[in-house]
């Protein structure tokens, strides 16, 4: 029942959970209120009952997974894989088999393949935090979705934050795919050229097309509109897509998208707002081993009730030739 309730509180409101806004509607606000008084009264009727407390911590895992899968945007524009917890992961890139012409019954030249291995790293990611075991126990509903709104909003950050920091190490300043744009800003003549080079670096693996994506935040990213319609540089497809749409969802084939401001608890950005990248979809792998692991106990010399959360990540940048960092003023 415990892990019923708790779940309709963080699941019925999107928005109440993600940005801290009551519902609108009586209807649903009242269906909020309703909720939330349930699961207080159910709180005080089972605090002393540790199974309680395992199936809340439990709701809170299965809260952070779903914020993992489906509200981070970096699984969009970089490869992203879901394995078991105690598996290790490698990429592995196989090479030199050749293709010969040859006349009707001829020899075939042979060439042997090489295998190239790349073991993932690992690192652990989260988040501890406690309450006095009264005040949580009055409160119990505001302070589960409080810790699952701001949990799943620093992990979005921190994971968001490795993903570019390691795309800023695979291509610093001295990097022949760093682009500096910093004299003539971002011109169309740069993003076409750093589209073209991307597309040209990735190569056929017989999967499929691999998407080309345009990153970056609202102040270069919105000046991509501007580009595709500005007095002598005409491009029909993207004119008529800002028509019907209101903004450019593509751009040359590259999907574009606008990331938040990702700040840390101090307001610092760290998503550089005079960086533009456009990555190649094979540009690295990102792997989460397992799912999220919510823990919670009760600190009995000093009544505090704590709960933690850790996740087992990993990325890796192998083809930095597949991106572009385009640096502007």
């Amino acid at each position: 029942m415990g892990t019923t309730v708790l779940s309709e509180l963080l699941g019925s409101q999107g928005t109440v959970q993600r940005f801290g806004r009551l519902p609108v509607e009586k209807a649903k606000l009242d269906e909020y209120n309703a909720i939330k008084k349930a699961l207080n009264e159910e709180a005080k009727a089972n605090w002393d009952e540790p199974a309680w407390h395992r199936e809340q911590a439990a709701t809170l895992a299965a809260q952070y997974d779903y914020g993992f899968e489906f509200d981070n945007l970096f699984s969009s524009y970089v490869q992203t894989r879901n394995v078991g917890f105690t598996d290790k992961e490698y990429i592995r890139e196989r090479r030199g088999l050749r293709a010969y012409w040859t006349h009707r019954g001829g020899y075939v030249d042979e060439s042997q393949i090489t295998t190239e291995d790349f073991e993932v790293p690992r690192d652990t990611i989260g988040f501890h935090v406690s309450e006095f075991d009264d005040k949580l126990q009055v409160g119990f509903a505001d302070s589960m979705e409080a810790m699952a709104a701001l949990g799943n909003a620093r992990v979005e950050v921190e994971l968001n934050r490795r993903v570019f920091t390691l795309l800023q190490e695979a291509i610093p300043s001295s990097s022949d795919y760093y682009v500096d744009a910093t004299s003539g800003g971002l011109t169309k003549e740069v993003l076409d050229d750093s589209i073209r080079e991307t597309w040209d670096a990735v190569r056929p693996d017989g999967i499929g097309p691999v998407p080309v994506t345009i990153i970056g935040r609202a102040a270069l990213v919105d000046q991509i509109s501007d580009l595709s319609t500005a007095p002598g540089t005409f491009d029909p497809a993207a004119t008529e897509e800002l028509r019907a749409r209101g903004y450019v969802g593509s751009y040359r084939g590259a999907q574009i998208i606008r990331v938040r401001n990702y700040t840390d608890e101090d307001g610092v950005s760290f998503i550089p707002d005079n960086e533009l990248w456009v990555v190649a979809g094979t540009v690295g792998t990102f792997v989460r081993y397992g799912g999220a692991k919510v823990r919670e106990w009760l600190e009995n010399t000093v009544d505090y009730r704590h709960y933690r959360m850790r996740q087992d990540v990993g990325g890796l940048i192998y083809h930095p030739e597949q991106a572009r960092r385009v640096v502007t003023s």
